[in-house]
């Protein structure tokens, strides 16, 4: 069998792993889509300001990828990181890399504009999970364990446990509002200046212990947006993203995809929410365009392989998606940390 044959069928192997068990109709190969190998276990992905850099967490290999975005797809620079990385977010003007690592209890900060690692800071938690930036001189960090947050002011190094749950972290900066998608309920906390409280308005609890795969802030809508799937195998499986208003929390709808969501990306006026799904078409895996205003499907933009938790993102001009994509047929070899690797495919919208 040649190379683009062998390919071609781990990319159906992919394709209908959760499904379906009849062969395709239509074939597709891999050099159908715009993709760049990087064969890698990606934790968390951020686009940069101008839309030019994408900038990725590889958690198997300890480190922070530098991907080009105008034009050809490649790697434009690599940083050595500490234990893997788990996840990062931007500063206000997106000059500054703040990346969580659950591998040691540290986070790091990195300057774009070098690309080199500026400082690191020892923190009390374990298994770290999420960080995110409240202002340009503080973050706040949660872990998979240990029940409450964190904040680390990053200027004095001065460390202070929060009142916070721990779970998937969103930030609206501009109100000094944190919004945690816990395994149960979205908290919604309020900045004073040095210390978080909660908020009256609190969500209604999901009615199941959950899983968070992805969450984020909406600042057009004022909504959050979280992909969940139950721990529960006795439950019924969840098959929609839930959305919330950020200003009182009430319900503000659902997404049906009919499998557990593993990320969701918003255009920037808020109208596209774009949501990546577990399961697979008879084609393939589909990225799923939803219309903010009537909840309904107005897209479907086709996948090479099988998606991950984070791994999508949208441009500010609403002009291209990138996802992380994984061919199964990629992970069967003896070679250490190559279990469930990802490539990156752009999608033309």
């Amino acid at each position: 069998m040649n190379k683009s044959a062998f390919i071609l069928c781990f990319i159906f192997i992919s394709c209908s792993l959760y499904q379906d068990t009849e062969s395709p109709d239509i074939y597709f190969e891999y050099s159908d889509f715009d993709i760049l190998p990087l064969g890698r276990s990606i934790s968390d992905v951020i686009i940069s300001d101008n839309n030019n850099n994408l900038f990725m967490t590889d958690y198997n290999n300890n480190s922070l990828l530098n991907i080009n975005l105008s034009g050809d797809l490649f790697i434009v620079g690599q940083v050595q990181l500490g234990s893997h990385p788990i996840a990062l977010d931007f500063n206000s003007d997106k000059s500054i890399l703040a990346i969580a690592l659950e591998g040691e209890s540290k986070i790091q900060t990195v300057d774009i504009s070098t690309f080199e690692i500026l400082d690191e800071y020892s923190i009390p938690l374990m298994n770290v999970n999420d960080i995110a930036f409240i202002n340009d001189s503080i973050v706040v960090i949660s872990s998979k364990t240990d029940p409450a947050c964190i904040t680390v002011n990053l200027i004095s190094f001065e460390v202070e446990s929060q009142s916070v749950l721990k779970g998937e972290l969103a930030m609206d900066q501009e109100n000094n509002i944190l919004y945690v998608a816990t395994s149960s309920s979205i908290k919604k906390y309020n900045w004073d200046g040095n210390r978080f409280f909660q908020d009256s308005n609190v969500a209604d609890p999901y009615g199941f212990n959950g899983v968070v795969h992805h969450f984020i802030f909406d600042s057009a809508k004022n909504t959050v947006f979280a992909c969940i799937s139950s721990s529960d195998d006795t439950v019924l499986p969840i098959q929609h993203v839930y959305s919330y208003f950020g200003s009182d929390m009430t319900f503000a709808g659902k997404y049906l995809i009919k499998s557990p969501g593993l990320a969701v990306a918003v255009s920037n006026n808020g109208s596209r929410i774009f949501t990546a799904p577990t399961d697979a078409d008879k084609i393939g895996v589909f990225i799923i365009e939803f219309d903010q205003e009537t909840k309904l499907e107005s897209k479907y933009y086709l996948s090479a392989g099988n998606l991950t938790h984070r791994g999508l993102v949208i441009d500010s001009n609403a002009e291209n998606l990138y996802i992380l994509v994984n061919i199964p047929g990629d992970d069967n070899s003896f070679e250490p940390y190559n279990d469930f690797s990802f490539d990156l495919q752009r999608i033309k919208l």
